[in-house]
């Protein structure tokens, strides 16, 4: 902590820059129906399990979701966005730190808020900070499990999400997975019970209807702006 006591957090006037290059972003589980009317939802394969992810540029390297200068410009901002720099980590036996991107260009000693008192105590930035990473974090274990159980029911299959410019030119996203839908209807009852035990089944519906979106990946398709709704998860 005295490493860091002397800290404070500014917002960047490009706070996003970082996202620009990223079309995909991790995507929990519990904020895809937040995102339902403007983000497609998949799924990149995994060495051991798949991971949820939004589709958010339509080729590597775009990010359609990106102003010019570094602002989100859709109505809802993902929590993996919304919580850099910061970060959970886990250490010996456990325990969990709070840990944060000391290349953060909002992060220094001389302007900004405080993130510890003079006394070593949390201001309100940082308490606001573990808070959201916090939730993140156990927010992001459901999702595994939820791609656990999509995994083992073998719920999902290949997919490449395609796009039209208003030129006609067109993009496509490979090396994603998605909800196999043939696959869903041979479910047994058992494993759809579970599945609506765990509370997934309507996240599974909800990826299926989030592919609507994918026109929205062409940068010219028109986005809301952040300040009509930005929600969190």
């Amino acid at each position: 902590m005295n490493r860091h006591k002397a800290l404070r957090i500014s917002r960047p006037d490009s706070p996003l820059e970082f996202a620009r290059t990223a079309n995909v972003i991790p995507a929990l589980v519990d904020e895809f129906e937040l995102a339902l009317a403007e983000l497609p939802i998949a799924f990149l394969p995994g060495a051991e399990q798949p991971s949820a992810v939004f589709v958010t540029g339509a080729a590597p390297g775009t990010n359609a979701f990106i102003s010019e200068d570094g602002l989100w410009k859709g109505a809802y901002v993902p929590a993996y966005l919304r919580r850099y720099p910061f970060i959970i980590g886990d250490v010996n036996e456990g325990e969990s730190i709070l840990c944060i991107d000391e290349s953060y260009e909002g992060l220094g000693e001389e302007a900004g808020e405080r993130l510890f008192s003079d006394t070593g105590s949390q201001e309100e930035p940082l308490a606001q900070a573990l808070t959201l990473a916090q939730s993140y974090r156990d927010a992001a274990a459901k999702t595994e499990t939820f791609c656990a159980m999509l995994h083992d029911y073998d719920l999902l299959q290949p997919a490449t999400l395609d796009t039209t410019a208003p030129d006609g030119s067109k993009s496509v996203v490979y090396g994603l997975l998605i909800i196999n839908e043939d696959a869903l209807a041979a479910l047994s009852g058992d494993q759809l019970q579970a599945l609506n035990e765990a509370g997934f089944l309507k996240a599974i519906y909800t990826q299926i209807a989030s592919l609507r979106s994918v026109e929205k990946l062409n940068p010219a398709a028109p986005v809301e702006e952040a300040a009509k709704g930005k929600k969190s998860a």
